[in-house]
């Protein structure tokens, strides 16, 4: 099988394994994120201005924020969105307990385009990894900055057994 397909299978059986549906697993990718941001704000302030020419005040307010808020209302949401949810019986259903159990999809592929790089990463991996997916990460090409930082020091924060990066 080609890398492609190995990285493929290996996040597939990470998934199936169900190490990726606690609510604990969840929240420490979140937690790991969280860190990310506060402990390198300085080496993705300097990507964000060779790459794109971003002053520090427009990183903060267009990248920066966007994510830590992200990232705070998954962390303080989480449990909530992983509840049955109750609906009305009808009929068909009198008899029976009702609800809607949300369910992770397995597999996110997450194209980052190259004007918001840290924030359209962070913000739809947030997403993933609340739902309780693992992701194939696929940074732009112009960004190339952003993309080498996230590449190398992004994984020191979170399981590798349930993300990855496509080139």
């Amino acid at each position: 099988m080609d890398s492609v397909g190995d990285t493929l299978q290996r996040l597939r059986e990470t998934f199936s394994a169900g190490r990726t549906r606690p609510a604990e697993f969840r929240a420490t990718q979140l937690e790991g994120l969280g860190r990310f941001l506060r402990d390198n704000k300085q080496l993705l302030q300097e990507a964000l201005a060779r790459d794109l020419r971003k002053p520090d005040f427009e990183s903060e307010v267009s990248e920066f924020s966007m994510a830590q808020h992200e990232i705070h209302l998954a962390l303080r949401n989480l449990r909530a969105w992983m509840k049955d949810e109750k609906v009305p019986r009808s009929l068909g259903t009198q008899l029976d307990r009702a609800f809607i159990r949300k369910e992770p999809f397995g597999l996110v592929l997450i194209i980052v385009p190259w004007n918001y790089p840290l924030n359209l990463t962070l913000v739809p991996l947030v997403g993933a990894l609340a739902a309780g997916n693992c992701v194939v990460l696929k940074p732009s090409e112009i960004s190339k900055n952003m993309e080498q930082v996230l590449a190398e020091v992004l994984p020191r924060y979170l399981d590798q057994g349930a993300l990855e990066w496509a080139g």
